[in-house]
């Protein structure tokens, strides 16, 4: 059809007899097409690729934009298609971004679970990721809604520690959609203003653990004490005891598989001699039929929380009540730090991925610390 000066008099026209559209090319800019139905008009620019594909993108509808603006729009494109742009493309990749909350169900939870052992806590940060920006697409998202979301945190009441965790998985989740792909802008929780956290330095004084060792031999149920004295002497998390299944059991080699790590990965708890004597004890009282080390009350199933023994042990032993199990780890990396063990040993007896993390769970004595520094100075003793 050749093309003719589309003006808003010719836009008001009717349709001719028995046409259902009539597509009107203008001859002010060439590609700007107008499609005339009977109930609406449309515009459209029309295009070729650089692969000399024919192409269409869909502008607006009369009464929405104006012919004026349509004109305007048109140029726009067709600059665009000078430089090697291809509009349609462009708007269908835009369309076909994920929202936050479907790409965290869609890619990143499912990842995660498969990978990490400790990916419980994720569906609560997640929880609240997407009530604040899980109807936004990922190239919405931005550092002011970042920031946004962490002064909402905190002012929920949330420890620092925690809203740093909230930070942290949302940076990792912008880290993979970056990888995969799926986001091709910056990562806006790249760099959050993590809050300063405040440690707890909470381990056991040897007399405190002669006298919680005493309570746990006293305690009513000898199958939880014997998995929280296993827990003191080897400093491993409470899921990795709890769960322990005697065919990872290698008393010749002393050691414990952990198939499933925190990490995701296998790793292998070396076994002391008092945690070999703790774990033939306990296999003198299970059945040769039993599947885990410490078994529950419910058949088949491994033991189950902790907390009501911890509870009793720490009110049988004066420990402080805010003592938590996880501190037993603390404990056993104090104990070995003090003794002069390396911290890359530590941190593989404990399962840890960086040496920081060692670093924190390791406390020294104040005495050891202050024999060490008589040592750096003991060149000066002669001249003071």
């Amino acid at each position: 059809m050749p093309a003719v000066t589309i003006t808003a008099r010719i836009l008001r026209e009717p349709l001719p007899a028995g046409k259902v559209k009539v597509r009107l090319y203008d001859a002010a800019v060439t590609g700007l097409i107008a499609e005339k139905r009977a109930s609406l008009t449309t515009f459209w620019y029309k295009f070729r690729d650089e692969r000399g594909r024919q192409r269409e993108y869909k502008i607006g509808r009369l009464g929405t934009i104006t012919l004026d603006q349509a004109r305007r729009r048109a140029k726009e494109l067709a600059a665009q298609v000078s430089l090697g742009r291809d509009p349609v493309s462009e708007k269908a990749a835009k369309k076909a971004i994920m929202t936050v909350a479907v790409y965290a169900d869609r890619e990143f939870l499912p990842d995660a679970r498969n990978r990490l052992r400790s990916h419980r806590n994720l569906d609560a940060y997640f929880n609240r990721i997407k009530r604040a920006m899980g109807n936004k697409a990922l190239d919405e998202v931005t550092w002011d809604d970042v920031s946004a979301f962490k002064a909402d945190l905190s002012a929920a009441g949330l420890a620092p520690g925690t809203v740093n965790r909230h930070l942290a998985t949302l940076r990792a989740m912008y880290n993979r959609a970056i990888r995969a792909g799926h986001h091709h802008g910056n990562n806006p929780a790249a760099q959050p203003g993590m809050l300063p956290e405040q440690h707890r330095e909470r381990y056991l004084t040897i007399d405190q653990d002669k006298a919680l060792i005493a309570a746990l031999a006293d305690d009513q149920n000898p199958i939880a004490a014997n998995a929280l004295g296993l827990l003191m002497v080897t400093g491993a998390r409470k899921s990795e005891v709890t769960q322990a299944e005697w065919s990872n059991v290698d008393f010749d080699r002393r050691e414990l598989l952990v198939p499933r790590s925190k990490s995701g990965r296998p790793r292998r708890i070396p076994l002391s001699p008092v945690a070999v004597s703790l774990l033939r004890l306990q296999r003198r009282r299970c059945s040769s039929k039993e599947r885990f080390v410490f078994p529950g009350q419910v058949p088949g199933e491994p033991i189950g929380d902790l907390r009501r023994i911890w509870t009793r042990a720490k009110a049988a032993a004066n420990l402080p009540a805010d003592l938590r199990i996880h501190d037993l780890r603390h404990s056993m990396a104090s104990r070995l730090a003090n003794a002069g063990t390396p911290l890359n040993e530590i941190g593989a007896i404990l399962g840890h991925r960086t040496l920081s993390t060692t670093q924190r769970y390791a406390h020294f004595q104040p005495q050891r610390l202050i024999d060490t520094a008589a040592i750096a100075s003991a060149a000066w003793i002669d001249l003071v």
